[in-house]
């Protein structure tokens, strides 16, 4: 009976001793996987935890929850983890390769106009336009993956959440990305391929890459990467100088159009002053919704109403049959309806509202702006069920819009005691 007992506290200890080696090894990858991110912010990468128990930089990792992933306490963390999964920017690539097989032969240029692209996503479609037959694995996945293991060590390290928790929630990125990848120089070169797309809008994704390629150097002297070999299932050849052959490097019109998004990107507002910068941008790009929309919105903010209705006038032209659950698309037809009803042409502001989709997801401010517009068109027909329906249509509008959690100012609200609608 004693030898019985002894034996199962021997096999007990094993399987305690294989399973805390096996987790060692696992946080070995884990750690490797993050790497650059830690290095790159003067974080150890000795332990997953990226403060080495070191108090002093915990708020380091409070501060780079914050500003890199949206995490302000340990509630935020699964939705931010969703985010990453579901919207990461390996989504908004693919959505951008898929636009390319959805009009092959297409210019990136033409599916811009076709598909009423904002600046920004049309930024992300030339980094597609390059990168979509440059990189082994067809995705930004490597990022992706990577952003969620150094979310969960900076969680680690904030204190938000258990190192054991932590490790047991980033398992499958590091199997997926361990599966995937057939080398360390593999794995970072399709990683900065995912940093170069968030650095691409204000055109820093060369330094960025240099930067990051100079921490991937120094962390070869901390970190042993032949002890975490990754797997090579198919015995895929390894090629030398990956790195530097993923480099996003843009199209002649992506190198152009760098132009567009630095403006964009350098200033919340355009105004007056940028009208000349964005007239000449229209002569590169010509019949451009987004390009056409940065002179809208600055005449607009000038009261230079009848201009603005000329433009809209071109635009709802470019963009007639374009996507309308474009974000673009419906911001265009907003500010037509306002130019309209600036001017007292309140037919126009009618037939821009009606070619708003009623499934479009709209926010609490696009459906203010859309009930603030209906609420104008009361009392501008003769036809008094028409004024009726324009009341119906604001009432709903500005109820859309405080179920989104957005707070209508005291003007709205008193306009709804007045005009109600009984349902």
């Amino acid at each position: 009976m004693k030898q019985k007992v002894l034996q199962r506290l021997l096999l007990a200890f094993l399987l305690c001793f294989c399973l805390k080696a096996s987790a060692l090894e696992y946080e070995s990858y884990a750690c490797a996987f993050s790497s650059n991110f830690f290095e790159l912010n003067k974080l150890s990468n000795k332990s997953f935890d990226p403060t080495d128990n070191a108090k002093q930089f915990q708020r380091i990792c409070i501060q780079l929850l914050k500003s890199n992933f949206q995490v302000s306490s340990p509630k935020d963390i699964s939705k931010a983890v969703e985010n990453l999964k579901n919207d990461g920017d390996n989504a908004i690539f693919q959505h951008a390769v898929k636009l390319f097989e959805a009009n092959k032969g297409k210019s990136a240029l033409d599916i811009i106009k076709k598909q009423c692209l904002s600046v920004e996503d049309a930024s992300t479609l030339f980094f597609a336009e390059t990168m979509k037959d440059k990189l082994r694995v067809k995705d930004l996945s490597a990022w992706d993956n990577g952003r969620i293991i150094e979310l969960y060590r900076c969680a680690v390290g904030a204190g938000y959440i258990k190192q054991e928790e932590a490790l047991l929630a980033v398992k499958p990125a590091v199997d997926f990305l361990t599966a995937t990848y057939i080398s360390w120089d593999d794995y970072f070169a399709h990683y900065f391929a995912g940093k170069q797309l968030t650095a691409l809008y204000d055109g820093r994704y060369s330094s960025v890459l240099e930067g990051a390629r100079q921490a991937y150097a120094a962390t070869k002297g901390k970190i042993n990467y032949g002890e975490v070999p990754l797997q090579n299932p198919k015995n895929i050849p390894e090629k030398a100088g990956i790195i530097l052959e993923l480099a996003y490097e843009p199209s002649p019109s992506g190198n152009q159009w760098e132009s567009v998004q630095k403006l964009v990107k350098s200033k919340k507002i355009l105004d007056s002053r940028d009208l000349t910068a964005v007239q000449n941008i229209k002569k590169k790009f010509p019949d451009v919704p987004c390009i056409e929309f940065l002179e809208v919105e600055i005449q607009f903010r000038q009261r230079a109403y009848r201009k603005t209705l000329n433009l809209c006038s071109h635009l709802a032209e470019l963009i007639e049959t374009a996507p309308k659950d474009s974000a673009l698309f419906q911001q265009i037809q907003l500010i037509y309806a306002k130019a309209a009803l600036k001017v007292s042409k309140p037919a126009i502001a009618e037939t821009a509202l009606a070619k708003l989709p009623e499934s479009a997801a709209k926010t609490g401010e696009f459906l203010e702006t859309e009930g603030r517009l209906f609420a104008e068109l009361c009392g501008t027909s003769s036809d008094y069920d028409k004024n009726e329906e324009y009341k119906k249509l604001a009432n709903e509008s500005f109820k859309a819009a405080e179920k989104t959690g957005h707070r209508l100012p005291q003007d709205i609200k008193n306009w709804m005691k007045t005009n109600g609608v009984r349902s």
